[in-house]
């Protein structure tokens, strides 16, 4: 039985250093190295925005950043990372978490819109507008989304 035990814990070292090596070079993240599901990460997500919404900044800031460096890929986490960092009052670290999640999916509208409010805070109202512009070629125009974007143009065009 001791025996047993040993390959299974040999096994289970050689399977956790090739996931670290695979990791090291850029393969894969920390969630596949760690195991952890969608759910356990959604969890903590909501955890977040559960702090997020009492003013508790800090807290949301810490749990979101710990969630992009375990699942980077996942584009969910790197805008809410823009979120909370805008709400921190770091413009650059929000500026930075959008861009992460347009690269991640370079259409997604609520990263465009996002982005735009931050180069806005930023000064760089030409780079807002043509993230504005962006999202009206991704959303039907009565998109909810599109509205407030169209609107936001409509107001940084019409000055």
């Amino acid at each position: 039985m001791a025996t047993a035990q040993r390959v299974n814990n040999n096994q289970d070292e050689a399977k956790l250093a090739a996931q670290l090596q695979r990791w090291a070079e850029g393969k894969a993240t920390l969630r596949d190295v760690r195991g952890y599901t969608d759910e356990e990460l959604y969890a903590i997500a909501k955890t977040a925005y559960v702090f997020f919404y009492q003013g508790r900044i800090a807290e949301a800031r810490t749990l979101f950043q710990g969630l992009y460096a375990v699942n980077p890929a996942d584009g969910y986490f790197a805008k809410a990372l823009g979120v909370v960092e805008m709400a921190a009052g770091n413009a650059q670290g929000a500026l930075a978490a959008y861009d992460v999640a347009l690269k991640l999916d370079g259409r997604d509208a609520q990263a465009y819109v996002g982005r735009a409010e931050v180069r806005l805070s930023l000064g760089q109202r030409s780079q807002a507008v043509e993230d504005l512009r962006r999202v009206a070629s991704l959303l039907p125009e009565r998109e909810p989304l599109a509205q407030k974007a169209a609107a936001i143009l409509s107001g940084l065009l019409h000055r």
